[in-house]
Protein backbone atom coordinates (compact mmCIF):
# COMPACT_ATOMS: atom_id res chain seq x y z
CA UNK A 1 0.00 0.00 0.00
CA UNK A 2 1.81 3.38 -1.13
CA UNK A 3 2.05 6.03 1.40
CA UNK A 4 -0.84 8.87 1.03
CA UNK A 5 0.85 11.91 -0.85
CA UNK A 6 -0.22 15.50 0.46
CA UNK A 7 -1.66 17.30 -2.39
CA UNK A 8 0.94 20.28 -3.93
CA UNK A 9 -0.69 23.38 -2.81
CA UNK A 10 -1.70 25.88 -5.94
CA UNK A 11 -0.02 29.08 -5.96
CA UNK A 12 -0.95 30.98 -2.62
CA UNK A 13 0.81 34.18 -1.12
CA UNK A 14 3.69 33.24 1.01
CA UNK A 15 7.15 34.57 2.44
CA UNK A 16 10.20 32.56 1.63
CA UNK A 17 13.45 33.36 2.42
CA UNK A 18 16.03 32.03 -0.58
CA UNK A 19 19.94 31.86 -0.33
CA UNK A 20 22.27 31.52 -3.34
CA UNK A 21 24.80 28.62 -3.08
CA UNK A 22 28.35 29.21 -4.22
CA UNK A 23 29.61 27.50 -7.10
CA UNK A 24 32.56 25.94 -5.54
CA UNK A 25 30.48 24.02 -2.52
CA UNK A 26 28.30 21.21 -2.21
CA UNK A 27 25.20 20.99 -0.26
CA UNK A 28 26.81 18.87 2.35
CA UNK A 29 29.55 21.65 2.76
CA UNK A 30 26.97 24.35 3.22
CA UNK A 31 25.80 22.74 6.31
CA UNK A 32 27.11 23.32 9.87
CA UNK A 33 29.12 20.72 10.75
CA UNK A 34 27.67 21.33 14.71
CA UNK A 35 24.00 20.90 13.80
CA UNK A 36 22.20 17.82 13.58
CA UNK A 37 20.04 18.10 11.09
CA UNK A 38 18.19 14.67 9.66
CA UNK A 39 17.83 14.28 5.44
CA UNK A 40 14.86 13.00 4.44
CA UNK A 41 13.91 11.72 0.77
CA UNK A 42 12.35 14.21 -1.54
CA UNK A 43 11.01 14.29 -4.72
CA UNK A 44 13.11 16.92 -6.06
CA UNK A 45 16.54 18.40 -4.37
CA UNK A 46 17.80 17.59 -0.67
CA UNK A 47 15.49 18.25 2.22
CA UNK A 48 16.79 18.38 5.43
CA UNK A 49 14.79 19.42 9.16
CA UNK A 50 15.23 19.18 12.86
CA UNK A 51 12.61 18.98 15.95
CA UNK A 52 14.10 19.83 19.12
CA UNK A 53 13.24 18.68 22.21
CA UNK A 54 11.33 20.48 24.75
CA UNK A 55 12.76 22.74 27.02
CA UNK A 56 12.28 24.95 29.79
CA UNK A 57 12.19 28.77 29.16
CA UNK A 58 14.29 30.55 31.17
CA UNK A 59 12.30 33.00 32.82
CA UNK A 60 9.86 29.78 34.29
CA UNK A 61 11.14 30.13 37.27
CA UNK A 62 10.39 33.53 37.90
CA UNK A 63 6.76 32.80 37.05
CA UNK A 64 6.65 30.19 39.29
CA UNK A 65 7.59 32.35 42.36
CA UNK A 66 3.85 33.96 41.81
CA UNK A 67 2.21 30.36 40.83
CA UNK A 68 -0.80 29.35 43.53
CA UNK A 69 -0.80 24.98 43.76
CA UNK A 70 1.89 23.09 41.20
CA UNK A 71 4.53 24.85 39.16
CA UNK A 72 3.90 25.54 35.51
CA UNK A 73 5.10 23.01 33.45
CA UNK A 74 6.04 24.77 30.12
CA UNK A 75 8.15 24.07 27.09
CA UNK A 76 9.52 25.48 24.38
CA UNK A 77 9.80 23.88 21.11
CA UNK A 78 10.62 24.48 17.45
CA UNK A 79 11.54 23.23 14.26
CA UNK A 80 13.45 23.92 10.99
CA UNK A 81 13.82 22.72 7.89
CA UNK A 82 15.86 23.59 5.01
CA UNK A 83 15.38 22.73 1.37
CA UNK A 84 18.39 22.49 -1.51
CA UNK A 85 17.18 23.13 -4.86
CA UNK A 86 19.44 22.17 -8.24
CA UNK A 87 18.00 24.53 -10.82
CA UNK A 88 19.07 24.60 -14.85
CA UNK A 89 19.68 27.79 -15.55
CA UNK A 90 21.15 27.23 -19.08
CA UNK A 91 21.62 24.53 -21.44
CA UNK A 92 24.35 23.04 -19.58
CA UNK A 93 24.27 24.85 -16.38
CA UNK A 94 22.33 24.89 -12.98
CA UNK A 95 22.81 26.70 -9.45
CA UNK A 96 21.78 25.46 -6.37
CA UNK A 97 19.22 27.61 -4.34
CA UNK A 98 18.36 27.01 -0.67
CA UNK A 99 15.29 27.60 0.80
CA UNK A 100 15.49 28.32 5.01
CA UNK A 101 12.56 27.76 7.20
CA UNK A 102 12.28 28.68 10.80
CA UNK A 103 15.28 28.82 12.63
CA UNK A 104 17.32 26.55 9.71
CA UNK A 105 19.65 29.10 8.16
CA UNK A 106 21.60 28.79 11.55
CA UNK A 107 22.71 25.73 10.75
CA UNK A 108 24.22 26.77 7.08
CA UNK A 109 27.43 27.73 6.49
CA UNK A 110 27.43 31.58 5.55
CA UNK A 111 30.70 31.07 3.70
CA UNK A 112 28.91 28.99 1.14
CA UNK A 113 26.40 31.73 -0.42
CA UNK A 114 26.73 34.11 -2.70
CA UNK A 115 27.54 37.31 -0.61
CA UNK A 116 25.00 40.80 -0.92
CA UNK A 117 22.59 38.23 -3.50
CA UNK A 118 19.41 39.40 -1.78
CA UNK A 119 20.74 42.63 -1.73
CA UNK A 120 21.29 43.18 -5.26
CA UNK A 121 18.17 41.21 -6.37
CA UNK A 122 16.33 43.54 -4.25
CA UNK A 123 18.56 47.08 -5.63
CA UNK A 124 17.97 45.40 -9.11
CA UNK A 125 13.88 45.20 -8.80
CA UNK A 126 13.02 47.99 -7.24
CA UNK A 127 13.37 51.21 -8.31
CA UNK A 128 14.89 54.21 -5.73
CA UNK A 129 11.33 55.59 -5.36
CA UNK A 130 9.84 52.62 -4.32
CA UNK A 131 12.36 52.09 -1.22
CA UNK A 132 10.41 51.25 1.95
CA UNK A 133 13.13 50.11 4.31
CA UNK A 134 17.15 50.25 4.52
CA UNK A 135 19.72 49.18 7.04
CA UNK A 136 23.03 50.91 6.46
CA UNK A 137 26.31 51.26 9.00
CA UNK A 138 28.02 54.49 8.64
CA UNK A 139 31.86 53.90 8.82
CA UNK A 140 33.80 56.08 10.90
CA UNK A 141 36.04 55.72 13.98
CA UNK A 142 33.03 53.94 15.81
CA UNK A 143 30.55 52.26 13.31
CA UNK A 144 27.28 53.09 13.81
CA UNK A 145 24.43 50.65 12.49
CA UNK A 146 20.53 51.79 11.84
CA UNK A 147 17.10 50.18 10.52
CA UNK A 148 14.97 53.33 8.22
CA UNK A 149 11.74 52.39 7.55
CA UNK A 150 9.00 54.40 5.62
CA UNK A 151 5.65 54.33 6.01
CA UNK A 152 4.89 54.07 2.34
CA UNK A 153 6.71 53.69 -0.44
CA UNK A 154 9.72 56.68 -0.81
CA UNK A 155 12.69 57.77 -3.07
CA UNK A 156 16.38 56.51 -2.08
CA UNK A 157 16.65 60.43 -1.23
CA UNK A 158 14.49 60.89 1.66
CA UNK A 159 16.42 58.27 3.48
CA UNK A 160 19.35 60.12 4.53
CA UNK A 161 22.18 58.22 2.95
CA UNK A 162 25.63 59.01 2.98
CA UNK A 163 26.58 57.58 -0.50
CA UNK A 164 30.70 58.31 0.99
CA UNK A 165 30.69 56.56 4.13
CA UNK A 166 27.11 54.32 4.26
CA UNK A 167 27.35 51.23 3.61
CA UNK A 168 23.83 49.39 2.41
CA UNK A 169 23.15 46.24 4.33
CA UNK A 170 20.43 45.47 3.57
CA UNK A 171 17.20 47.08 1.02
CA UNK A 172 13.66 45.83 0.63
CA UNK A 173 10.68 47.50 -1.05
CA UNK A 174 8.51 47.07 -3.92
CA UNK A 175 9.92 45.63 -7.15
CA UNK A 176 8.73 47.12 -10.60
CA UNK A 177 7.59 43.84 -11.45
CA UNK A 178 5.17 42.42 -8.89
CA UNK A 179 4.53 39.02 -10.67
CA UNK A 180 7.94 38.17 -9.19
CA UNK A 181 6.61 39.55 -5.75
CA UNK A 182 4.67 42.08 -3.63
CA UNK A 183 7.53 43.44 -1.63
CA UNK A 184 11.06 42.08 -0.94
CA UNK A 185 13.93 42.23 0.74
CA UNK A 186 17.85 41.25 0.86
CA UNK A 187 21.36 41.05 2.29
CA UNK A 188 22.93 37.74 1.98
CA UNK A 189 19.51 36.10 1.29
CA UNK A 190 16.40 37.58 -0.34
CA UNK A 191 13.03 37.50 1.40
CA UNK A 192 10.31 37.40 -1.32
CA UNK A 193 6.53 37.99 -0.44
CA UNK A 194 4.84 36.33 -3.80
CA UNK A 195 2.16 33.81 -4.79
CA UNK A 196 5.03 30.58 -5.24
CA UNK A 197 3.78 27.21 -5.34
CA UNK A 198 6.40 24.04 -5.62
CA UNK A 199 5.42 24.13 -9.55
CA UNK A 200 6.73 27.47 -9.38
CA UNK A 201 9.85 27.82 -6.96
CA UNK A 202 12.10 26.70 -10.57
CA UNK A 203 10.99 29.89 -12.34
CA UNK A 204 11.06 32.24 -9.49
CA UNK A 205 14.79 30.82 -8.52
CA UNK A 206 15.48 31.37 -12.40
CA UNK A 207 14.28 35.41 -12.30
CA UNK A 208 16.18 35.91 -8.95
CA UNK A 209 19.32 34.86 -10.40
CA UNK A 210 18.54 37.03 -13.69
CA UNK A 211 18.29 39.92 -11.07
CA UNK A 212 21.18 38.90 -9.21
CA UNK A 213 23.55 39.16 -12.47
CA UNK A 214 22.14 42.32 -13.46
CA UNK A 215 23.79 45.44 -13.41
CA UNK A 216 20.45 47.79 -13.58
CA UNK A 217 21.53 48.87 -9.99
CA UNK A 218 24.22 50.58 -11.16
CA UNK A 219 22.22 53.50 -12.09
CA UNK A 220 20.90 54.92 -9.00
CA UNK A 221 22.60 52.60 -6.42
CA UNK A 222 26.24 52.54 -7.96
CA UNK A 223 27.66 53.65 -4.64
CA UNK A 224 26.98 49.81 -2.45
CA UNK A 225 30.08 48.74 -4.74
CA UNK A 226 32.65 51.29 -3.60
CA UNK A 227 33.10 49.58 -0.07
CA UNK A 228 32.01 45.96 0.72
CA UNK A 229 32.32 44.08 4.18
CA UNK A 230 34.40 40.91 3.76
CA UNK A 231 32.41 37.93 4.80
CA UNK A 232 34.28 34.60 2.53
CA UNK A 233 35.87 33.33 5.54
CA UNK A 234 38.60 31.87 3.19
CA UNK A 235 39.32 35.63 2.38
CA UNK A 236 39.55 36.78 5.90
CA UNK A 237 41.37 33.88 6.92
CA UNK A 238 44.18 34.49 4.01
CA UNK A 239 43.55 38.53 4.97
CA UNK A 240 44.24 37.52 8.89
CA UNK A 241 47.51 35.76 7.53
CA UNK A 242 48.90 38.71 5.77
CA UNK A 243 48.51 40.75 9.39
CA UNK A 244 50.59 37.97 11.50
CA UNK A 245 53.08 37.79 8.75
CA UNK A 246 53.77 41.92 9.43
CA UNK A 247 53.92 41.38 13.11
CA UNK A 248 56.66 38.76 12.29
CA UNK A 249 58.30 41.02 10.14
CA UNK A 250 57.84 44.18 13.03
CA UNK A 251 59.60 41.37 15.92
CA UNK A 252 62.39 40.96 13.52
CA UNK A 253 63.04 44.67 13.09
CA UNK A 254 61.79 44.76 9.71
CA UNK A 255 59.27 47.56 8.10
CA UNK A 256 55.82 47.04 7.89
CA UNK A 257 53.05 49.19 7.41
CA UNK A 258 50.74 47.88 10.39
CA UNK A 259 49.25 50.97 12.54
CA UNK A 260 47.46 50.81 15.36
CA UNK A 261 45.04 53.41 16.26
CA UNK A 262 42.12 53.91 18.60
CA UNK A 263 38.51 52.35 17.04
CA UNK A 264 36.94 54.35 19.57
CA UNK A 265 36.63 57.24 22.09
CA UNK A 266 37.92 56.87 25.34
CA UNK A 267 36.35 58.44 28.11
CA UNK A 268 37.93 61.80 29.00
CA UNK A 269 37.39 60.61 32.65
CA UNK A 270 39.55 57.70 32.42
CA UNK A 271 43.50 57.72 32.56
CA UNK A 272 45.00 57.71 29.34
CA UNK A 273 47.81 55.38 30.30
CA UNK A 274 47.51 51.63 28.39
CA UNK A 275 49.30 49.10 28.60
CA UNK A 276 49.19 45.33 26.70
CA UNK A 277 48.05 41.94 27.98
CA UNK A 278 48.02 38.71 26.24
CA UNK A 279 49.97 35.73 24.97
CA UNK A 280 53.40 36.18 24.76
CA UNK A 281 53.78 39.43 26.97
CA UNK A 282 55.29 39.49 30.09
CA UNK A 283 52.72 39.00 33.10
CA UNK A 284 53.30 40.95 36.55
CA UNK A 285 53.59 44.59 36.69
CA UNK A 286 52.94 46.47 33.41
CA UNK A 287 54.65 49.21 32.04
CA UNK A 288 51.93 52.24 31.23
CA UNK A 289 52.17 54.40 27.95
CA UNK A 290 50.25 57.42 26.91
CA UNK A 291 49.50 56.70 23.44
CA UNK A 292 48.73 53.67 21.22
CA UNK A 293 51.50 52.43 18.74
CA UNK A 294 52.64 49.56 16.89
CA UNK A 295 56.33 49.81 17.70
CA UNK A 296 55.27 50.07 21.66
CA UNK A 297 53.03 46.92 21.21
CA UNK A 298 55.83 45.22 19.49
CA UNK A 299 58.55 46.46 22.08
CA UNK A 300 56.41 44.76 24.78
CA UNK A 301 56.17 41.52 22.73
CA UNK A 302 59.96 41.15 22.25
CA UNK A 303 60.75 41.27 25.56
CA UNK A 304 57.94 39.15 26.71
CA UNK A 305 57.54 35.40 25.22
CA UNK A 306 56.66 36.27 21.52
CA UNK A 307 57.49 32.26 20.51
CA UNK A 308 54.67 31.99 22.27
CA UNK A 309 52.45 33.89 19.56
CA UNK A 310 51.88 31.10 17.00
CA UNK A 311 49.14 32.48 14.69
CA UNK A 312 46.91 34.81 14.59
CA UNK A 313 44.21 33.67 16.36
CA UNK A 314 46.28 34.30 19.52
CA UNK A 315 46.49 38.27 18.73
CA UNK A 316 42.84 38.33 18.00
CA UNK A 317 41.46 35.87 20.90
CA UNK A 318 43.88 37.65 24.03
CA UNK A 319 45.60 40.46 22.80
CA UNK A 320 44.18 43.35 25.03
CA UNK A 321 45.18 47.04 25.48
CA UNK A 322 43.94 47.66 29.24
CA UNK A 323 44.06 51.23 31.00
CA UNK A 324 46.79 50.94 33.54
CA UNK A 325 46.82 52.26 37.35
CA UNK A 326 49.51 51.37 39.46
CA UNK A 327 51.30 48.86 37.22
CA UNK A 328 47.68 46.73 36.87
CA UNK A 329 45.45 46.23 34.11
CA UNK A 330 41.80 47.36 34.67
CA UNK A 331 39.26 44.59 33.29
CA UNK A 332 36.86 46.95 32.50
CA UNK A 333 38.68 49.58 30.64
CA UNK A 334 39.84 47.40 27.41
CA UNK A 335 39.89 46.91 24.03
CA UNK A 336 41.20 44.27 21.19
CA UNK A 337 44.27 44.86 20.03
CA UNK A 338 43.16 43.23 16.56
CA UNK A 339 40.02 45.90 16.78
CA UNK A 340 42.85 48.82 16.97
CA UNK A 341 45.23 47.22 13.95
CA UNK A 342 44.50 49.64 10.77
CA UNK A 343 46.01 47.65 7.07
CA UNK A 344 46.09 48.26 3.87
CA UNK A 345 46.77 45.14 1.13
CA UNK A 346 46.31 44.23 -2.27
CA UNK A 347 45.63 40.74 -2.49
CA UNK A 348 44.20 39.19 -5.49
CA UNK A 349 44.51 42.10 -7.86
CA UNK A 350 41.95 43.88 -5.06
CA UNK A 351 42.02 46.55 -2.46
CA UNK A 352 41.24 45.64 1.21
CA UNK A 353 41.18 47.60 4.28
CA UNK A 354 41.35 46.59 8.02
CA UNK A 355 39.46 49.35 10.14
CA UNK A 356 37.95 48.52 13.65
CA UNK A 357 38.44 44.68 13.62
CA UNK A 358 36.43 44.23 10.46
CA UNK A 359 38.26 43.51 7.02
CA UNK A 360 36.65 45.48 3.96
CA UNK A 361 37.11 45.16 0.25
CA UNK A 362 37.20 48.68 -1.69
CA UNK A 363 36.79 49.21 -5.26
CA UNK A 364 40.24 50.09 -6.70
CA UNK A 365 38.41 53.38 -8.71
CA UNK A 366 36.84 54.43 -5.74
CA UNK A 367 39.96 53.87 -3.81
CA UNK A 368 41.88 55.99 -5.97
CA UNK A 369 39.47 58.87 -6.03
CA UNK A 370 39.84 59.51 -2.60
CA UNK A 371 43.67 59.31 -2.37
CA UNK A 372 43.69 61.90 -5.26
CA UNK A 373 41.35 64.19 -3.33
CA UNK A 374 43.51 63.74 -0.43
CA UNK A 375 46.46 64.80 -2.11
CA UNK A 376 44.68 68.02 -3.23
CA UNK A 377 44.59 69.06 0.01
CA UNK A 378 47.67 67.58 1.93
CA UNK A 379 50.07 70.40 2.09
CA UNK A 380 53.85 70.70 1.16
CA UNK A 381 54.66 73.09 3.55
CA UNK A 382 53.02 71.71 6.96
CA UNK A 383 52.79 74.17 10.32
CA UNK A 384 55.95 72.37 11.66
CA UNK A 385 57.57 69.67 9.50
CA UNK A 386 58.47 67.42 12.16
CA UNK A 387 57.66 67.95 15.91
CA UNK A 388 59.42 66.55 19.33
CA UNK A 389 56.47 67.21 20.99
CA UNK A 390 54.91 63.89 22.72
CA UNK A 391 51.43 64.80 22.45
CA UNK A 392 48.96 67.72 21.45
CA UNK A 393 49.47 69.65 24.37
CA UNK A 394 53.06 69.86 24.06
CA UNK A 395 52.46 70.82 20.26
CA UNK A 396 50.18 73.63 20.97
CA UNK A 397 52.82 74.52 23.41
CA UNK A 398 55.56 74.95 20.90
CA UNK A 399 53.41 76.51 18.48
CA UNK A 400 52.09 79.15 20.78
CA UNK A 401 55.61 80.97 20.54
CA UNK A 402 54.86 81.77 16.84
CA UNK A 403 53.96 85.72 16.89
CA UNK A 404 51.81 84.61 13.86
CA UNK A 405 48.97 82.26 15.72
CA UNK A 406 46.95 83.48 18.45
CA UNK A 407 46.27 80.28 20.95
CA UNK A 408 42.47 79.74 21.07
CA UNK A 409 42.35 76.44 22.61
CA UNK A 410 39.33 76.45 25.36
CA UNK A 411 37.95 79.15 23.99
CA UNK A 412 34.39 77.95 24.35
CA UNK A 413 31.70 80.28 22.08
CA UNK A 414 27.89 79.56 21.68
CA UNK A 415 26.07 80.38 18.56
CA UNK A 416 22.90 81.88 19.28
CA UNK A 417 20.45 78.95 18.74
CA UNK A 418 22.66 76.50 21.14
CA UNK A 419 23.59 78.95 24.14
CA UNK A 420 25.79 76.52 26.02
CA UNK A 421 26.80 74.55 23.29
CA UNK A 422 30.46 75.79 24.30
CA UNK A 423 31.83 75.07 21.14
CA UNK A 424 35.70 75.62 20.61
CA UNK A 425 36.80 78.00 17.21
CA UNK A 426 39.91 76.39 16.73
CA UNK A 427 42.94 75.81 18.14
CA UNK A 428 44.69 78.39 16.82
CA UNK A 429 44.03 81.75 14.72
CA UNK A 430 46.27 82.31 12.17
CA UNK A 431 47.62 86.23 11.01
CA UNK A 432 46.80 85.19 7.32
CA UNK A 433 43.36 84.02 8.55
CA UNK A 434 43.13 80.48 8.93
CA UNK A 435 41.63 78.35 11.70
CA UNK A 436 43.61 75.60 12.86
CA UNK A 437 42.66 72.46 14.33
CA UNK A 438 45.28 70.54 16.29
CA UNK A 439 45.10 66.39 16.72
CA UNK A 440 47.17 64.14 17.82
CA UNK A 441 47.26 61.04 15.40
CA UNK A 442 48.08 58.63 17.79
CA UNK A 443 46.28 59.87 21.00
CA UNK A 444 43.03 58.88 22.61
CA UNK A 445 40.48 60.23 20.13
CA UNK A 446 40.12 58.87 16.86
CA UNK A 447 41.47 61.00 13.57
CA UNK A 448 38.18 61.70 12.32
CA UNK A 449 36.33 63.38 15.31
CA UNK A 450 39.01 66.57 14.51
CA UNK A 451 36.94 66.68 10.79
CA UNK A 452 33.58 67.30 12.28
CA UNK A 453 34.95 70.24 14.90
CA UNK A 454 36.49 72.13 12.06
CA UNK A 455 32.75 72.02 10.18
CA UNK A 456 30.53 72.82 13.08
CA UNK A 457 33.70 75.77 13.71
CA UNK A 458 33.30 76.90 10.29
CA UNK A 459 29.14 76.51 9.66
CA UNK A 460 29.16 78.12 13.04
CA UNK A 461 31.39 81.45 11.67
CA UNK A 462 29.40 81.75 8.67
CA UNK A 463 25.79 81.67 9.75
CA UNK A 464 26.00 83.02 13.38
CA UNK A 465 26.67 86.47 13.98
CA UNK A 466 26.44 85.72 17.88
CA UNK A 467 28.85 83.43 17.24
CA UNK A 468 31.04 85.35 15.07
CA UNK A 469 30.95 88.64 17.57
CA UNK A 470 31.59 86.40 20.74
CA UNK A 471 34.65 84.98 19.06
CA UNK A 472 35.94 88.42 18.04
CA UNK A 473 35.82 89.42 21.42
CA UNK A 474 37.11 86.45 23.20
CA UNK A 475 40.16 86.42 20.70
CA UNK A 476 40.74 90.05 21.04
CA UNK A 477 40.81 89.05 24.91
CA UNK A 478 43.25 86.61 24.27
CA UNK A 479 45.52 88.95 22.17
CA UNK A 480 45.32 91.40 25.15
CA UNK A 481 46.55 88.68 27.18
CA UNK A 482 49.53 87.21 24.97
CA UNK A 483 50.79 90.65 23.89
CA UNK A 484 50.26 89.65 20.47
CA UNK A 485 48.97 91.87 17.88
CA UNK A 486 47.05 92.56 14.95
CA UNK A 487 44.56 89.62 15.35
CA UNK A 488 41.85 92.77 15.09
CA UNK A 489 41.50 92.73 11.23
CA UNK A 490 41.49 88.94 10.79
CA UNK A 491 38.03 88.76 12.28
CA UNK A 492 34.54 90.59 11.27
CA UNK A 493 33.94 93.58 13.47
CA UNK A 494 30.23 92.73 13.07
CA UNK A 495 29.26 95.88 10.20
CA UNK A 496 29.48 93.34 7.93
CA UNK A 497 26.30 90.84 7.52
CA UNK A 498 28.69 87.84 6.64
CA UNK A 499 31.98 87.07 6.29
CA UNK A 500 33.63 86.32 2.86
CA UNK A 501 34.24 82.63 3.67
CA UNK A 502 37.03 82.30 0.75
CA UNK A 503 38.88 84.20 2.57
CA UNK A 504 39.80 82.03 5.02
CA UNK A 505 41.02 78.58 5.80
CA UNK A 506 40.68 75.50 7.74
CA UNK A 507 44.14 73.72 8.28
CA UNK A 508 43.56 70.08 9.64
CA UNK A 509 46.91 69.32 11.90
CA UNK A 510 47.61 65.82 12.76
CA UNK A 511 50.77 64.70 14.16
CA UNK A 512 51.48 60.90 13.44
CA UNK A 513 54.24 58.61 13.13
CA UNK A 514 55.93 58.14 9.95
CA UNK A 515 55.31 54.39 8.25
CA UNK A 516 58.20 52.31 8.47
CA UNK A 517 57.98 50.63 5.02
CA UNK A 518 57.17 54.13 2.74
CA UNK A 519 58.91 56.02 5.57
CA UNK A 520 56.31 58.38 4.79
CA UNK A 521 53.26 60.31 6.91
CA UNK A 522 49.95 59.07 5.90
CA UNK A 523 46.12 58.71 7.15
CA UNK A 524 44.18 55.44 7.21
CA UNK A 525 41.86 54.90 4.56
CA UNK A 526 38.84 55.28 6.00
CA UNK A 527 39.93 58.27 7.65
CA UNK A 528 39.92 59.69 4.27
CA UNK A 529 36.99 58.78 3.67
CA UNK A 530 35.48 60.90 6.16
CA UNK A 531 37.43 63.46 5.55
CA UNK A 532 36.63 64.12 1.97
CA UNK A 533 33.00 64.59 3.02
CA UNK A 534 33.94 67.11 5.81
CA UNK A 535 36.22 69.02 2.88
CA UNK A 536 33.31 68.72 0.54
CA UNK A 537 30.58 70.57 3.06
CA UNK A 538 33.64 73.23 3.93
CA UNK A 539 34.25 73.66 0.03
CA UNK A 540 30.21 74.72 -0.71
CA UNK A 541 30.32 77.06 2.18
CA UNK A 542 33.12 78.92 0.37
CA UNK A 543 36.35 77.51 2.48
CA UNK A 544 39.84 76.74 1.51
CA UNK A 545 40.86 73.06 3.22
CA UNK A 546 44.34 71.91 4.50
CA UNK A 547 46.19 68.82 5.67
CA UNK A 548 48.93 69.54 7.70
CA UNK A 549 50.53 66.02 8.57
CA UNK A 550 53.60 66.66 11.25
CA UNK A 551 55.61 63.92 12.14
CA UNK A 552 56.12 62.70 15.54
CA UNK A 553 58.91 61.49 16.65
CA UNK A 554 59.38 58.24 19.23
CA UNK A 555 59.46 58.72 23.05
Amino acid sequence: MSAKRTKAPADSTSTVSIRLMRKDYTVDEAIRDNKKLAEQAATTGRLFHEQTGGSHPGWLGFINAFVVGDPLKLQNQSCSAVLFLDVTTGKKSKRTFAFAFGAAHLSLQANAFERNFGLKVALNSVARANLKNVDVATLDATSFQKRVQASRKSDLGGFGIDVERDLFRLAGGVPTDTDFANSLAGRDALTLNARISPATIADKCRKALQLFEAQDYKKDYAFIDQITPVREVDITEALDDLIYNEVQLLLADQPSDLHLTIPEVIDPEQSHEIGFFGVGFRSGSKRAYGELTIEDYIHELKNGRPAELTSIQDIKASHEIRVVIDGQGQRPNRRKVYDCMVFETMHKGSTYVLFAGDWYCVDNNFYRSVEADFQKILSNKPLVAKTKALNERELIKELDADPDLLLLDQVKVSPASATGANIEPCDFLSRDKAFIHLKDGHGSDPISHLWNQGVVSAESFVRDATFRNEMRTKALKRQRETKKKGFENVLPDGRQKKPTTSEYRIVYGIMRHAYKSSKKLGLPFFSKVSLRSATQRLELMGYTVEVHLIEKQHA
